[in-house]
């Protein structure tokens, strides 16, 4: 916080052009089932604040995280960094949040930063945190190079011990250890050919979710060992346009291995593959429709699972199968679906003062689907009420099963200045 505070006043005292921007947002969740409140936390307030002096900026992205059970708003700080704009491209260092890869919303070769899964729903940046990190563009003529260096790992943020969380989730404690400290880093090239944006990518770093690698023995039993595996990532995106056809495809592939020692190594190795491919069109309406297909392939997996007893000991070994895998990086909707589809339709109405929006995800190997609608309206400059509906569904031992108690009504209000 001070150092933050200190650069605020560096430039500040320079004579710097100061702009700012923030919003107000009170939020409720309430369950479909019975009408109960969700409390969970959210951004009550966002606030951003930049300084510009000659070819450097200053930027900040600030929010009051709030709920309404117990409150204890907390200021959190999601960027804060310095902006160089040399003749030949630009280069930040600081707490960043950046932007890889091409479709809407689940990005299998955006891995630079972790995922906050309070705010999973929630589109773009807003689901990320950010990390403290050097990066570098440069252009030349129809080609750009980025690099991305990240000193220090940052693992996603989990719901540890919240009952109104869709999906129970525990605590590791201390089976959860980091690993061995590393640098991370990624490059990714982008040019232009003909009417399509291709990039190349690469990312080497460790998982942002954990995972389980082996055992340790002590007196009378075994303990689990978790921890973030090394992944190394090549990617590529593609965006084109067929008229007034977008298509936009990714794919991301993932090599992951243990280099941790424990008493019994239960994993080794392995290779997956995301994918995330999307159409979108605008009618003569303006009637904005998408589709987006969304899945992953686990190529190799070299390991092995134990067997349990009654009292929750390990018993016997047996080699791991492709099912078992849990990937570290990537989009998380890929990570518990072979195959789903995304499909989302969203009008503008009244000079733009009225948004309807309708969206479903459906998984086409279980049997388990998403609905989901809402609509904006600003009566008045600044002001926007939100009305939105999240229906889950899913047969017995689906994820979407065990968040049908999830399903909810959300109303909000909007100040923006």
């Amino acid at each position: 916080m001070k150092r933050y505070s200190l650069l605020l006043l560096l430039f500040v005292t320079t004579n710097a052009q100061v702009y700012y921007s923030g919003l107000i947002s009170p939020l409720t969740m309430n369950r479909l089932s019975d009408n109960s409140q969700i409390s969970l936390p959210f951004r009550i307030a966002e606030l951003e604040v930049g300084f510009s002096k000659g070819d450097i900026d200053f930027k900040t992205s600030s929010a009051v995280e709030f709920r309404w059970t117990g409150g204890d708003p907390k200021l959190d700080f999601r960027e804060v960094y310095l902006i160089w704009y040399p003749s030949w491209g630009e280069v930040k260092l600081g707490k960043q949040i950046h932007a890889w890869g091409a479709v809407d919303g689940n990005n299998p070769t955006d891995n630079l930063n972790p995922y906050d899964f309070y705010y999973m729903f929630l589109p773009g940046a807003d689901r990320k945190i950010g990390t403290l990190s050097a990066s570098m563009k440069y252009y030349w003529n129809d080609w750009q190079l980025e690099v991305v260096v990240i000193p220090e790992h940052e693992p996603n943020r989990y719901p540890f011990g919240e009952d109104d969380f869709p999906i129970a989730m525990d605590d590791p404690g201390y089976f959860l250890t980091a690993g061995e400290t590393m640098a991370e880093y990624g490059m990714r090239v982008q040019t232009t050919m003909g009417n399509s944006d291709i990039s190349l990518s690469y990312f080497s770093g460790r998982d942002r979710g954990f995972s389980l690698i082996g055992y340790n023995y002590y007196i009378d039993w075994a303990a689990p060992v978790l921890t973030y595996r090394k992944t190394d990532i090549i990617g590529i995106d593609i965006v084109t346009f067929f008229g007034d056809l977008t298509g936009r495809t990714e794919v991301g592939y993932f090599n992951t291995n243990n280099d941790r020692t424990t008493d019994i190594i239960t994993f080794n190795d392995a290779a997956y593959v995301q994918f995330a491919s999307q159409l979108e069109y605008t009618t003569t309406n303006d009637i904005t429709l998408m589709i987006q297909l969304i899945g992953n392939d686990v190529l190799e997996v070299n390991g092995s699972t134990y067997a349990y007893d009654e009292n929750g000991n390990p018993t016997e070994l047996a080699a791991m199968n492709e099912d078992e895998l849990q990937q570290g990086m990537g989009t998380p909707f890929a990570m518990f679906t072979d195959l789903g589809m995304f499909v989302s339709a969203t009008g503008n109405y009244l000079d733009n003062a009225l948004e309807i929006r309708l969206n479903s995800f459906m998984d086409l190997k279980d049997k388990q689907s998403m609905l989901g609608g809402g609509f904006s309206y600003s009566p008045v400059d600044n002001l926007k009420l939100e009305l939105s509906i999240t229906k889950f569904m899913g047969e017995e031992g689906t994820q979407f099963n065990e968040m049908e108690d999830f399903s909810h009504l959300s109303l909000g209000v909007k100040y923006s200045f």
